[in-house]
């Protein structure tokens, strides 16, 4: 293993969701494993545009363990597990609508991309063979 790399661990399956703490049910935090920032700032993003969210956090607790800890605190009569389950459902419809906007736009941004390719080659072939003239008349 060289300086550089980096081994990362993976949390086995009895700890991929875990509820922490005690105490009324709209204040909870939550650990994911094997995830990271990503995850975290996704749904600390969704979760505080919900009416319903009194407040939402997320920390890594070490860079190098993949886990990531979501506090969320609710208003009553709405629990921390369903404000996070909500904003599971709007993350996974957003990705869902992402990648069919990429399917759908995929074909034509790579016609235009092939396209382009042509162009810039014929463009410098053109220059190719200007660079060839310009040599002749400086030999003569």
């Amino acid at each position: 293993m060289s300086v550089n790399e980096v081994r990362v661990k993976r949390v086995d399956d009895s700890k991929k969701f875990q509820v922490k703490g005690t105490g009324p049910e709209s204040n909870r935090t939550f650990a994911i494993g094997n995830e990271d920032h990503t995850l975290g700032n996704a749904l600390r993003h969704i979760l505080i545009q919900n009416s319903k969210v009194e407040f939402a956090g997320y920390s890594v607790p070490h860079p190098s363990e993949p886990i990531v800890h979501i506090r969320v605190q609710t208003h009553q009569p709405t629990t921390a597990l369903q404000a996070l389950q909500e904003s599971c459902e709007t993350l996974n419809s957003q990705c869902e609508y992402v990648l069919q906007q990429l399917e759908e736009k995929l074909p034509e941004v790579t016609a235009d991309s092939i396209a382009l390719q042509a162009k810039l080659a014929e463009m410098l072939e053109d220059d190719e063979e200007e660079g060839d003239e310009e040599d002749v008349c400086m030999e003569e």
